[in-house]
């Protein structure tokens, strides 16, 4: 028999049972880093583990651990504490109030009939995550739910507080530009560090360097009544963010992203922490039903007359390649070729400053007609919402970002063109920059997207990686082999 407790000291599930040790290993993942450092500390473990010793465990995980147990162990009897299942399913508090309904109060935008879906289920469970493919539609979805729930459950008591969390500066005025045109029924605030909390609004938009600020009292986290997380994918096992989200009491919690990790651990931990996985919609998906705009991509595999500096360090190695790159005369030209011949505006995603710094002097030396921009962590978030509403109106922008700032969230409409003059493996950053140019826009029929896949040493595998990718999102696309003569 395996019983399933919970754990109120800790507001945590325990498993107990003699099969615990065969069900916390399956919910472990090799540690990589123990070969590289195990020569330096002793107790770096060969393992890392979403449960713990003692078998304590985030709610969330609750609906794996049973489905693992009914999968690799049919035979056992499986024992689910009722308070468990409670703060698993913390709505049917709201259900017991009877102000939970599903007639889904109006926006000034109709929600289509997934997006309405995702809100009444979120609303039956009252906790959880939920995978959506970029652009579409996360932030109607979030503010037709916490409308919901200010106007109906909350609708008759003295105060009502949502804290929204959002990873970038950038996120925090497009949220509350969004929560101004759907026209919702709730005051909000922003919460930043150029804007000062206010108490007063029953939503507070913020993002994550506020919250993680040596600064900042986040003793008030503990007394709200919903959380909210844009981009929940970045909750990775360890980081800061897990010590903000511990500060939380509430139940009522929500986590949306594009794509969960590929790290189970990671995986575990968002689930663990914000809830089940309630609802999941791929990009291919929302394409076929034309609700995001269709996409292919070509592949330029370019082979250089030189190949990089080689090292008997792996680092230095690494750091050759990148540096070939970035300063390549010849892929410079490439990408200036490419930009120059584009209609519409495109949008060049880089991974370091100094490469885009490169960039932006050869285009706008040799890009007159265009309008060329580069967006790095130093750029003020008023000019970069500048520059992406000059690219929603004009059509000969062509904008540099760096990947960690523009991969996410940012909403543009007007986008034709990407070039991923970067390379890289990471799926989230992939996925996700592909999502900045799928939103629908009268005059686009497809976003066309090109992949530099440098056939260097790390390249060659990244690239193989990155198509992967494309492969398991469906996203057709045509590879081009170019020799630089």
């Amino acid at each position: 028999m395996i019983e399933l407790d919970y754990c109120s000291k800790k507001n945590k599930g325990i498993i107990k049972g003699e099969l615990f040790k065969e069900i916390r290993e399956y919910f472990s993942e090799k540690n990589d880093a123990a070969k590289f450092l195990r020569h330096r500390y002793s107790f770096i473990p060969a393992r890392n583990y979403a449960i713990t010793p003692t078998g304590r465990f985030n709610i969330g995980l609750t609906n794996e651990i049973i489905r693992c147990i009914k999968d690799k162990y049919p035979l056992e009897k499986c024992i689910v504490d009722k308070d468990l299942v409670r703060f698993l399913r913390p709505s049917t508090d709201w259900e017991a109030t009877s102000l939970l309904h599903y007639d889904l109060l109006p926006l000034s935008l109709k929600l289509y009939d997934y997006q309405e879906e995702v809100v009444k289920t979120c609303l039956h469970q009252g906790r959880g995550t939920v995978i959506l493919a970029t652009a579409g539609g996360k932030t109607l979805i979030t503010s037709s739910l916490i409308n919901h729930i200010k106007n109906t459950i909350y609708k008759d008591k003295k105060s009502f507080k949502c804290i929204f969390m959002v990873p970038s500066l950038s996120l925090v005025d497009q949220t509350v530009d969004k929560f101004m045109e759907y026209g919702v029924n709730f005051t909000f605030t922003k919460w930043t560090g150029k804007y000062d909390l206010n108490l007063s609004a029953d939503v507070i938009v913020c993002n994550l360097g506020i919250l993680q600020s040596k600064n900042t009292d986040i003793s008030l986290l503990k007394s709200i009544d919903l959380l909210i997380i844009d981009e929940v994918h970045t909750l990775r096992v360890g980081n800061n963010f897990n010590k903000i989200i511990d500060n939380i009491d509430t139940p009522y919690k929500f986590g949306f992203t594009g794509t969960l990790p590929e790290s189970n651990l990671d995986k575990w931990n968002i689930i663990g922490k914000i809830g089940p996985v309630l609802y999941e919609r791929a990009s291919h998906e929302l394409r076929k039903d034309k609700f995001v705009s269709n996409a292919q991509i070509s592949i330029l595999q370019i082979t250089y007359k030189t190949q990089p500096v080689k090292s008997y360090s792996v680092t230095d190695r690494y750091r050759n390649e990148i540096e070939f790159l970035i300063t390549n005369e010849y892929r410079n030209k490439i990408i200036n070729k490419i930009s120059s011949n584009a209609s519409n505006n495109i949008l060049i995603m880089v991974d370091y400053i100094r490469h885009g710094e490169r960039l932006f002097n050869i285009l706008s030396t040799n890009l007159q007609n265009k309008e060329v921009y580069f967006i790095q962590g130093s750029v003020d978030t008023d000019l970069r919402e500048d520059i992406r509403k000059k690219m929603e109106s004009k059509n000969n922008v062509v904008c540099i970002a760096i990947s960690k700032i523009f991969s996410t969230g940012i909403d543009i409409k007007n986008l034709h063109n990407i070039i991923f003059a970067g390379g890289g493996k990471a799926k989230i950053k992939i996925i996700q920059s592909i999502g900045r140019g799928l939103r629908l826009h009268k005059d686009k029929k497809m976003l066309q997207i090109i992949d530099i896949q440098d056939q260097t040493h790390y390249s060659i595998d990244h690239g193989q990686k990155r198509i992967k990718f494309y492969e398991q999102e469906k996203i057709p696309y045509q590879q081009t082999e170019i020799r630089e003569e």
